[in-house]
């Protein structure tokens, strides 16, 4: 059963890309190797400009973005150590409930690709089994990171199943090193 937070997993919209944006020019001009007319959208993100169509979105990202990974890079991150693993489970244990994960607790377990996006991700995480879902094991309290270029989002594995993570440090997980267990 998932809870209110449901929601938060949204599709992601060209509103502050830096790459976006509307020509004010009064008079057309070729810039970025197209003509651009007043009014007009465009993405500078590629090689070249690109021109919003009719039929693209108005706010949401177009299926053509530069941007947009396809496949999806997916990580998933685990305890750097098992001192930072005994002392998360401790901790969840003593309170009753799962903490949010700390980044600087955890390293890079596993680096795959994935076809699903995140909402698809995030809908289907709790109907159909992760292993085959994800093709790899999700442990308790693992973060799975899915990139699809534009916005990365994170879940975190509870007894309870997913719960979404935004608030994750990736770069920071990414720079741990994970130690050897014997």
């Amino acid at each position: 059963m998932k809870n209110k937070v449901m929601t938060s997993v949204r599709k992601p919209t060209c509103v502050g890309c830096p790459d976006s944006f509307r020509y004010e020019g009064s008079i057309p001009m070729k810039q970025h190797g197209v003509m651009m007319h007043l009014g007009e959208r465009y993405c500078i993100g590629g090689r070249k400009a690109r021109r919003f169509r009719r039929g693209d979105p108005t706010v949401y990202v177009p299926t053509w973005c530069p941007k947009r990974k396809s496949p999806c890079e997916l990580r998933i991150y685990g305890f750097k150590s098992r001192d930072d693993w005994m002392l998360h489970t401790m901790l969840c244990q003593e309170l009753g409930h799962a903490i949010s994960p700390s980044a600087n607790r955890y390293a890079v377990d596993f680096e795959l690709h994935t076809e699903m996006t995140p909402p698809e991700f995030w809908k289907r995480c709790d109907t159909e089994p992760i292993g085959e879902l994800l093709h790899v094991a999700v442990h308790r309290y693992q973060v799975v990171e899915i990139d699809d270029g534009l916005k990365p989002c994170f879940f975190y594995k509870t007894d309870q199943g997913f719960e979404y993570c935004p608030q994750f440090d990736a770069q920071t997980a990414r720079k741990n090193i994970k130690e050897d267990t014997d």
